[in-house]
């Protein structure tokens, strides 16, 4: 049996040879066989373009049989008509690059075919990863950090990242003033005067449908827009040579090896990296009488030292760089990095984006917005991680001393007086109209009251309604003089399901609001502390005790609202005392989990300052920190527009601890 399975295996052998040599023979050498027998010039081969109609061509590069060729000819056949190596990807001039470096965000290629829309726009992104308009992947903490990371600059260009809207009531804003149908932005055709409807800029934050064509800039024009011979988008990317499998003028079509004659050795290509040369087809081991060398690394790595070194007759300017493991340090807010020069304890200097092992950074909390309650050790980086990363606390509850000079007979508060302090706004007119108060307590989460997003027939509408800004002392939206006020749509709403507004007495008149855009911790830019500890609670909330609280609520019985913050520190009054000094009618109000301030003198609260927060100072260690005790929730009427003379109720925050621990 032995015998007769060895003969019919060598029987058949010319056969496949045959078979074989009559395949092989089908194209020219100069040629690829496509898997479907076709052929295509070999320079088409790994180019980033698809030219084979099954798209075998491409897919050769990634190791996969293609065609009935066995991977080492595939790759074989890919070494002849590039100069790269296997892990390298080779830019239409004719350089090496990583081949992590395609697509990634950052222009390796000197003619910059690594980071282009035809390339990069079928790309697919890891879930935590952040995609660049025109398809590539970079670091999902990119967007509005104040730092490029796509090569067409859509991480920094996203309307978030300038706190703006776009878009309002069905219409776009031009960058020269005029409005155009919302319909219209980012549709392929220019509509605004200016063209900014169809930019980078206007378009960075759209997402297409699957059934839609995405421009290079983001807009969104009809499937099978591309390469159809009719420009569809306006930057024209639906009709590129590229994307259209053109031949580009800068492909390279006869590769000459240059003459060796010198002294200088091209070297080995970098472990975990590559290099650029002026001699971009000759090969290591190959002599020059001049050399120049510009090395990258892959991601997570960086060169050591200088990553450009010259050689003249044979004489390096430096030795030939490394690509070592990197520690990535990331900025944050809330600490400022200082690198220890190597070697000393006192010598600083700046931080890098990618540190070596080895590196030690001291931290320093960003005062006088951050600190810690410990000594901020060193960090080390080891083995491309840091052995922890420091991390400070934003300051809460502090006021802002001396600052520039806020609520019936209320006086104008200082800025920075308040910096917790939110006005929420209603979008459904122009400008904003301001209706409540809040209070910031992270940069993302602001606490207010869930009436002023609640009606008794619609129940609760929608986030999309409303805005917030901090950092204002005037209450109209946009004014000139709040330089440093902040704003940012609502994201979402949440409220207590037990609220059912004067159904229910306001019972639970709390609400958390998500910000769509996190706000930057300032000088007049800080959150109110939280504090859950039931005796902590007990000890601030004594009878006579003094609450600060801001609003821009009415400035008189039957007055207009306050134009300017104003501020009114009230007494705590014993819930007891509260209900005996009610109107029958009020009592019912209040609920299990109100209490109650203020004087019932004249100085008060008024429609406008709901949702504001009520707190109360504790000194720790010599420093008075302001703790959020109450949401203003509801006062007694009488015949005027707001009563004066009454005691106002606040939703106690302790009773709500668990629903806003939840959000934040």
């Amino acid at each position: 049996m032995f015998v007769y399975l060895v003969l019919f295996c060598v029987a058949i052998s010319p056969a496949v040879s045959s078979v074989a040599r009559e395949r092989s023979n089908s194209c020219s050498t100069d040629e690829f066989t496509c898997g479907d027998g076709s052929c295509v010039s070999l320079h088409s081969l790994c180019d980033g373009s698809i030219n084979c109609p099954d798209g075998s061509d491409e897919r050769a590069c990634s190791g996969i049989s293609v065609g009935g060729l066995p991977d080492g000819n595939v790759h074989r056949i890919r070494r002849q008509t590039s100069q790269c190596r296997r892990d390298q990807w080779q830019c239409r001039d004719g350089t090496c690059i990583s081949f992590d470096g395609k697509c990634d965000g950052v222009v390796d290629c000197p003619d910059k075919s690594d980071e282009t829309h035809a390339l990069c726009r079928k790309t697919k992104c890891q879930p935590n990863w952040f995609r660049c308009t025109y398809g590539a992947c970079v670091d999902g903490t990119a967007p509005c950090n104040n730092a490029i990371e796509c090569a067409d600059q859509s991480d920094e260009l996203l309307p978030r990242c300038r706190n703006e809207t776009d878009e309002f009531q069905g219409q776009f804003r031009c960058q020269d003033g005029s409005a155009i149908p919302a319909s219209d932005h980012c549709d392929g055709n220019p509509d605004c005067p200016d063209g900014s409807d169809e930019t980078v800029r206007a378009c960075a934050a759209k997402t297409c449908p699957s059934y839609l064509f995405q421009c290079a800039y983001g807009a969104c024009v009809d499937q099978g827009s591309d390469c159809n011979g009719k420009q569809e988008c306006a930057d024209g990317s639906d009709e590129s040579d590229e994307l259209c499998n053109r031949q580009l003028p800068t492909n390279p079509t006869v590769t000459t090896r240059p003459n060796q004659s010198g002294n200088c050795v091209l070297p080995p290509y970098p472990d975990h990296g590559t290099y650029v040369s002026n001699q971009p087809y000759a090969t290591p081991g190959q002599g020059f009488k001049s050399l120049y060398l510009n090395v990258t690394c892959r991601p997570g790595y960086g060169v050591m030292g200088t990553g450009i070194v010259f050689c003249q007759d044979g004489t390096w300017s430096d030795s030939i760089p490394k690509c070592v493991r990197f520690c990535k340090l990331d900025n944050n807010p809330s600490v400022r990095y200082h690198c220890l020069v190597t070697g000393t304890v006192e010598g600083r200097r700046d931080c890098k984006p990618y540190e070596p092992a080895g590196t030690v950074v001291k931290p320093e909390c960003n005062s006088p917005n951050y600190y810690s309650a410990v000594t901020l050790p060193f960090m080390r980086c080891i083995d491309g991680s840091w052995d922890y990363v420091a991390v400070c606390t934003p300051e809460c509850g502090r006021v802002t001393p001396d600052g520039v000079d806020l609520i019936i007979d209320g006086r104008p508060a200082k800025r920075g007086e308040l910096p917790w302090h939110v006005g929420i706004y209603r979008k459904t007119t122009n400008p904003f109209m301001q209706i409540c108060g809040g209070s910031l307590v992270t940069n993302r989460v602001v606490i207010s009251a869930a009436h002023c997003f609640w009606n008794d027939v619609s129940k609760q509408l929608p986030a999309s309604m409303f805005a917030v800004a901090i950092g204002k002392i005037y209450r109209p939206w946009n004014n000139e003089r709040d330089v440093d006020a902040q704003k940012s749509d609502v994201k979402e709403i949440k409220i207590p399901v037990r609220f059912q507004g004067s159904a229910a007495n306001f019972q639970d008149d709390i609400a958390v609001i998500i910000l769509e855009t996190a706000f930057v911790y300032q000088t007049y830019v800080r959150p109110v502390c939280l504090d859950f500890d039931i005796n902590f609670d007990r000890r601030q909330l004594q009878p006579g005790k003094l609450g600060k609280v801001a609003g821009w609520g009415l400035t008189a019985e039957n007055g207009a609202a306050s134009q300017i913050l104003k501020v009114v520190e009230l007494p705590y009054v014993d819930i007891e005392q509260c209900i005996r000094g009610s109107p029958p009618g009020f009592i019912e109000y209040i609920t299990s989990d109100k209490i109650c301030a203020g004087y019932g003198n004249g100085t008060a609260l008024c429609k406008g300052d709901s949702g504001g927060g009520l707190a109360f100072p504790e000194s720790e260690r010599g420093t008075d920190r302001y703790y959020l005790r109450g949401i203003v929730s509801t006062a007694a009427n009488n015949e005027n527009l707001c009563n004066s003379n009454t005691l106002t109720t606040f939703t106690q925050i302790i009773k709500h601890e668990h629903f806003v621990n939840e959000y934040l």
